[in-house]
């Protein structure tokens, strides 16, 4: 990438959406090009220090250290707005305390989007999983299903206060499961996944998370519960102890 691939996006405001999350408003020129809709989409994000107006100067030779990856949680293009939910735990990372900090007013630097390869046709049942890191993705997939849908959603959240609305199918249901420590084995999740009563036919799958999590449930749905190809995603947003370069070169370096 080059600073070609970025422009600037101003903040236009903010909400705490739960203790642990908080929704930024923005607006961009390159959100005008950006699909109504599309579910899954992401884009790369170089925020300023926490405290900062912004926005970041665009260094070719450090750039990659500072850009994080998150998921457009909703697109306005005819207003040229963009909403993007940031976890924040504490001091902890880039993005997420620059989030907490920001106003309106403050810049960022934004790529355009990506959109995750993931689909659900064909499915009988949907299945989801995802960490606080994970949800707004996972939210967009399953607001996007058809009413008839039935499945369920696993939820890992740090508190009670950390649920948030999800305008799912009646026919999904979604379970929160309090894990306080973000830091801690995600033993809840997976025995909840596992535990799950197994429906007729074919299910999506969409698990994303920690990368042993990810790792995890990559080889239950290849061989305890295999599923099709083409309807399972699975995918690690984070690694314990490793920022985001670092996880996606050990991510490169186990699939090579």
């Amino acid at each position: 990438m080059s600073s070609s691939n970025f422009a600037e996006a101003i903040v236009l405001r903010t909400v705490q959406l739960t203790p642990h999350m908080y929704r930024l408003t923005f607006r961009s020129d390159f959100a005008a090009d950006f699909t109504l809709g599309a579910p899954g989409q992401y884009q790369k994000v170089l925020a300023p220090a926490p405290g900062e107006a912004g926005p970041p100067t665009f260094d070719p030779d450090t750039y990659k250290t500072q850009m994080r990856t998150y998921t457009l949680r909703h697109v306005r293009p005819a207003e040229r707005e963009f909403d993007i939910d940031f976890v924040v735990h504490g001091d902890e990372g880039i993005a997420g305390p620059w989030a907490k900090q920001a106003k309106a007013g403050d810049r960022i630097l934004i790529s355009r989007p990506g959109t995750l390869k993931f689909t659900i046709e064909e499915a009988d049942w949907h299945m989801f999983a995802a960490d606080m890191a994970a949800i707004p993705a996972a939210a967009i997939e399953l607001e996007g299903l058809p009413e008839h849908a039935v499945g369920d959603a696993f939820f890992e959240i740090l508190s009670e206060e950390d649920r948030q609305p999800v305008r799912a199918p009646a026919g999904i249901t979604i379970h929160w499961i309090i894990k306080a420590d973000a830091h801690a084995p995600s033993d809840e999740l997976i025995d909840a996944v596992q535990s799950v009563i197994w429906r007729e036919g074919a299910p999506s799958v969409f698990v994303a998370g920690e990368f042993s999590v990810a790792g995890l449930f990559r080889t239950y749905f290849r061989k305890e519960r295999p599923t099709r190809k083409e309807l399972t995603y699975v995918s690690s947003y984070w690694k314990l102890g490793l920022i985001e370069p670092e996880h996606k070169a050990f991510k490169a370096q186990i699939a090579a």
